[in-house]
């Protein structure tokens, strides 16, 4: 015989289940002790703290710490460092989330109330992002060898979800709609419709998310990589190919038309300098409520959480670099809002489904406890049920806001010759800088402004490979603010 009492905290037990982890702290707060640093200018001590969130031993977080990590070291100078935290990101990325796994689709229809508990597996962003940052770590290191394979990486990575990536997802949802019948019954509601338009309708306005899979950051990055370290005719024209390509993604833009121009030219350029502009921070998710009709008689509402897109404001747009004879300012040619709000738009009706029947499953779950502790006359029973399943209110899931907070909103990028005397100037709303680059050799400054007017990490190497440089760099700031950081 199963009495009362037992089948009561059997049910409770499931409840529990369901709202299992329900205190995982989100990230932008686990962020928010190495971001206050970066935003201060501490770029040792940004590096310590992300080190210290990496180290908590949660293996759910473990791709995403790392790619943080390995962001802030590279912005603190830390190149070899930065490589191998990117690289445990990039492995276990690939160990937990490779489209051609059978498992793919279970983690993306994986259902929990607290998708925070969840293992972060890396979005296809991650990806291309993560591989496009170790090519730039090898390249600061001299290793053009290793960068041309990181390229080459973060290009099938692009690849990957053109050809794989999306298509999973679409399969996924369509596995989800099969499993949870009243899923698109809900999404037709009125309600949910208007809350869900009310929310996400002016994602297109905000973000402008770009067409295609493509990213043009990296895009550009392993075209000037291919120009200036090209073997063959092939490079050139995979070189051409490449910065056509980001003209395509993100229409006219007057420095990808000057590199174009150069590429293209049958005359050999003369060294230059490249300025690659790095400023603000990538969009963070915030966590949006919906109260909506879940046709469950003892229940007719529940309550799902969502993830929504938030620009982070403050980024430079531009900034100039100039010698004694040329100068040139900036164009953007990525923003990350534009690059994650396309793979966002695509994944939103999984994320959508996931926390309906997320919800949905606690929502019986709460519903057969209350039900069994009526049954067992038990009041005390009956109470505690009431108050641990809320059935005053209604069922609620928790939002994954985690995201690379650490990336950069844009990448702008500006070329001049490389001046005879060593010696360039940099200006704008990231602070007026003088800075020495190597002499008659294809180089590129790497300018980090985490906010206009505010601090900024400046790093300069040669392209050729050519390590270390006979006369170190030294940075002169003509104004005492912001304060700089610069390194060969």
């Amino acid at each position: 015989m199963i009495y009362p009492e037992r089948r009561f905290f059997a049910s409770m037990m499931l409840v529990g289940v369901s709202l299992g982890g329900i205190g995982c702290a989100n990230h932008n707060d686990r962020a928010e002790g190495y971001l206050s640093a970066l935003e201060a200018g501490q770029w040792s001590e940004a590096a310590v703290a992300a080190r210290r969130v990496a180290s908590d031993g949660t293996d759910r977080n473990t791709v995403i710490d790392a790619l943080e990590l390995g962001t802030v070291e590279r912005i603190a100078g830390e190149y070899q460092q930065s490589d191998e935290s990117l690289g445990r990101a990039w492995g276990a990325m690939t160990r937990g989330s490779d489209p051609d796994d059978p498992t793919f689709i279970d983690i993306l229809t994986a259902v929990a109330v607290n998708e925070r508990t969840l293992d972060y597996v890396g979005s296809s962003s991650d990806r291309v992002m993560c591989a496009t940052l170790r090519a730039l770590d090898m390249l600061a290191m001299g290793d053009l060898e290793t960068a041309r394979v990181e390229m080459r990486r973060a290009q099938f990575a692009q690849e990957d979800a053109e050809a794989r990536f999306a298509d999973r997802i679409a399969k996924a949802r369509q596995e989800m709609e099969a499993d949870h019948g009243d899923l698109t019954k809900i999404e037709g509601s009125d309600g949910f419709k208007t809350q869900y338009g009310e929310t996400y309708d002016g994602l297109e306005g905000t973000f402008r998310p770009y067409d295609g899979w493509t990213n043009p950051f990296t895009d550009w990055l392993t075209a000037i990589f291919l120009y200036v370290d090209g073997v063959d005719g092939g490079d050139k024209n995979r070189s051409i190919d490449l910065l056509r390509r980001v003209r395509g993604t993100i229409g006219e833009n007057p420095a990808v038309e000057s590199d174009l121009a150069m590429v293209e030219s049958s005359v050999v350029s003369p060294p230059q300098v490249w300025l690659l502009l790095e400023s603000g921070f990538a969009p963070k998710k915030e966590e949006v409520s919906f109260r909506i009709p879940a046709f469950i008689p003892q229940m007719p509402f529940i309550g799902i959480a969502l993830p929504k897109l938030q620009q982070v404001e403050g980024a430079a747009t531009h900034a100039t670099i100039a010698s004694d004879t040329e100068n040139a300012q900036t164009a953007i040619i990525c923003d990350m809002g534009s690059v994650i709000a396309h793979e966002f738009q695509v994944e939103l009706p999984l994320i959508t489904g996931r926390a309906i029947a997320s919800a949905l499953t606690k929502a019986a779950a709460s519903l057969a406890a209350n039900l069994t502790a009526e049954n067992s006359g038990s009041g005390w029973a009956l109470l505690a049920s009431m108050v641990a399943t809320n059935v005053y209110g209604y069922s609620t899931t928790i939002a994954d806001l985690r995201t690379w907070r650490t990336l950069p909103r844009y990448y702008a990028v500006a070329r001049i010759p490389s001046p005879a005397d060593g010696r360039i100037r940099l200006a704008g709303p990231t602070g007026a800088h003088e800075i020495d680059v190597p002499l008659n050799r294809n180089s590129m400054v790497v300018l980090r402004s985490l906010r206009a007017g505010g601090p900024a990490s400046i790093h300069v190497f040669p392209l050729d490979g050519l390590l270390p440089l006979e006369d170190p760099p030294i940075a002169d700031p003509l104004i005492e603010d912001p304060p700089i950081d610069v390194a060969a």
